[in-house]
């Protein structure tokens, strides 16, 4: 029978992900819902093409491009990789985590932007974001967990 592999916390990756959510998404999501907001009201958007309109902006036009990028590059950069690797590690994963963003965040973000008054949507994204940042967490482990665990495979 297979190993079982022992659980063994690691508060340095929740460290990583506390760095990056606090000190990277918080201020970022901030200014990113006063610009959505901005182009809403600019753009004269009223009743149900308010969501609609906020959700593609966000999830197909610039935001979350960014928003993933900015995760894989910088828990590249805390897991220290240079920027070659780095590069390499957004070319190598940015699809399939913009895949994973749009079946997760837009149901999440038409409800939010349809029922949830402006000054909680942000509020909401980032309480949701704790699930989302776990989740991208587990698809895309630290390379050296990757390497264990391909090492294990192998020994199998």
């Amino acid at each position: 029978p297979p190993k079982k592999k022992e659980f063994k916390y690691d508060l340095i990756r929740t460290a990583r992900a506390v760095i990056f959510g606090f000190v990277i998404h918080a201020p970022l999501s901030h200014l990113h819902f006063n610009f959505l907001e901005w182009m809403t009201v600019r753009g004269g958007f009223q009743g149900l093409r308010i969501p609609v309109f906020k959700t593609i902006m966000e999830q197909f036009v610039y935001w979350s491009w960014i928003s993933n990028s900015l995760y894989h590059g910088a828990m590249g950069a805390m897991q220290g990789m240079n920027l070659t690797q780095m590069y390499d590690r957004i070319a190598d994963v940015l699809w399939d985590t913009q895949v994973a963003q749009w079946a997760f965040w837009i149901p999440v973000q038409l409800l939010n932007f349809q029922f949830v008054p402006v000054r909680h949507q942000l509020n909401v994204v980032l309480l949701t974001s704790i699930a989302w940042t776990a989740l991208l967490s587990a698809w895309y482990p630290p390379e050296e967990e990757k390497k264990d665990e391909e090492e294990n495979k192998s020994n199998e």
